[in-house]
Parts: C-alpha cells; structure tokens; sequence
C-alpha cells in the first residue's frame, strides 16, 4: 500500500493554464519507454471496462504523450468521455481545449463545457468564467455574469478566486466595479486597520479569512509510477463507476463513488495531476488590455 500523503488541495488550474509564465509543478513527462507504455496500455484497459478516471488519466496521456504519441484529438476525446460520467476536471480540460487557437478551437463549446462544470461545482471553472466575462474578448463582456460567476468561485473556497477577489476589491481602478456580489462576499472577510493599529495616519483596508478556511497545498509527492501503479490497482478492485464500459455493458456505481473507494492521499494525488500539469504544453491564452488585469 503506497504511503498515506497529506495534500489539502486548491484549484490552481487556470493559473499554471493561463499565466504568461511557465511552471514545472508536478508536470507529467512526455514519455516512451517501455514502462511508460505498460501503464498506457493498462489504462486503456481500464476504460474499457468503465472507469471514469481511468478515462480522465487516459486523456492526460495523450495530452502529454505519457505511453503514446501525442495527440490532441485523442485527449480531447477522453477529456469528454471522463466529463460525460462526471469527472469535472475532465470537463474543465475538454473547455479548455476547445479555447485554445488550435484546430480544435470552439469557443461556444468552450464555454458550454465550463458553464456545466461550473454548475456543478467546478469551482476552477467558475473562476475563468468570471475572468472571461469580466475581460471581455473572448466572449463579450459581461459585467453582471463576471459577478455571478466569480462569486460563486469565492464562495467555493477557490484560492485563485478568492486572492483574484481581494485585488479587484482594494486596487483603486477596479473597487467601484459594480461586482456587488463577490464584494459583498469580500466585505465579510474585510477589517480596517485603525492608525493605532498600523502606526501611520491612514487606514488600511486588508483581507481577513477566518482561520483553517483557506485552502492549502502540502504535497509529500510519490512517483508517478508509484501513483499510477496504487491507482491501477485500486480500479482492478472496484466497480466501474459508468453505466457501461466503452467496449462491453458493465453495471457500474454513480460518478459520485468515483474516488470513494480510493484513499484520500490517493485520489487527492491523482487530481493534483489533473490540475497541474499545463503550464508547459498548452497555449498562452491571454486576454490583453482587460479590464481585470491589474497593475
């Protein structure tokens, strides 16, 4: 049994997705040996007898080149397939990739992919949408959706969400944005320092979160193939979790038992490898001149 790891995880997608910089965090490796190709193979097993992860991880293979060639039609295709059984990461990376300036590029079914996460609380979804709408250009700006959606991402404990927040609240171009729901959410968690407090003749406005509500990373991080090898064989000893498997009618459990019957070290590991690994391989997606980027 691989060792139990603490990660207490935050949704940082959009920011090692999206930001003008690249990041190695936690990143998979392109890939082709024969140990590589061993748990590609495995896993392509796994999906077809019904497992929805199975098929998420299988997206990020392909998406890599992890066990394969590289192929973006095919990540894409598995990224969809995951979401369809209610992998919300999956369905986060499948609107992604249909934003991006590839051949795959559909910004309506971009949209549509994240609005349905979001829905479901997909709180990284939620996030870009908010940027998205608030920017404008990608999609035509939207004051009041900007609000609604960031909202609901800092109301879901999203640390992006939540920090993106604070600046659009205190910077003096963006305070009097009319954002009434986020900054009434925002306002909640605001103190003002007294001039006592401070030692100098003005306030200062600063945000306060309650103690042990923020989200935190703390990652004692195994292999991957230590990962994937604890993760294959969790799937070899549970019910698929799809109605039926690619390739044959399995009775499966609902989405929701998805990571029940992995660890909690276990499944949190392997979503933080849904989540991190873009920073190197995806396109810069960025919305120049926005109204949200603040200097």
């Amino acid at each position: 049994m691989m060792k139990q790891n603490t990660i207490i995880f935050s949704l940082i997608l959009s920011f090692l997705a999206f930001a003008p910089f690249k990041s190695q965090a936690n990143q998979l490796p392109e890939c082709n040996t024969s140990e590589c190709i061993e748990y590609f193979k495995a896993y392509r097993i796994l999906t077809k007898r019904g497992h929805s992860s199975a098929m998420a991880m299988l997206a990020e293979f392909y998406y890599t080149g992890y066990g394969t060639d590289k192929d973006l039609d095919m990540a894409l295709k598995w990224y969809r397939r995951a979401g369809k059984y209610g992998v919300l990461d999956a369905k986060y990376k499948a609107g992604v990739l249909y934003l991006q300036d590839t051949p795959l590029k559909d910004v309506d079914e971009g949209v549509e992919f994240l609005k349905y996460a979001s829905k479901m609380g997909h709180s990284q979804s939620s996030y870009l949408l908010g940027k998205m709408y608030l920017g404008g250009g990608m999609v035509e700006q939207d004051l009041a959706l900007a609000d609604q959606y960031l909202a609901r991402a800092y109301e879901e404990k999203n640390l992006a969400a939540r920090n993106y927040g604070q600046v659009l609240y205190l910077h003096e171009s963006t305070k009097d944005l009319p954002l009434s729901n986020l900054y009434a959410l925002i306002s909640k968690d605001v103190v003002t320092l007294t001039p006592e407090k401070t030692g100098s003749n003005e306030q200062t406005a600063a945000i306060i979160f309650p103690q042990g509500e923020m989200e935190t990373i703390d990652v004692q991080m195994d292999t991957f193939e230590d990962m994937f090898g604890s993760h294959i064989t969790q799937l070899n000893h549970m019910i698929p979790d799809t109605s039926k498997g690619t390739g044959s009618n399995i009775a499966g459990q609902t989405c929701a038992k998805m990571w029940g019957c992995s660890s909690e070290g276990d499944g949190q590991r392997i979503q933080d490898v849904m989540l991190s690994d873009w920073g190197l391989e995806t396109l810069q997606f960025r919305l120049e001149g926005s109204i949200f980027i603040i200097k």
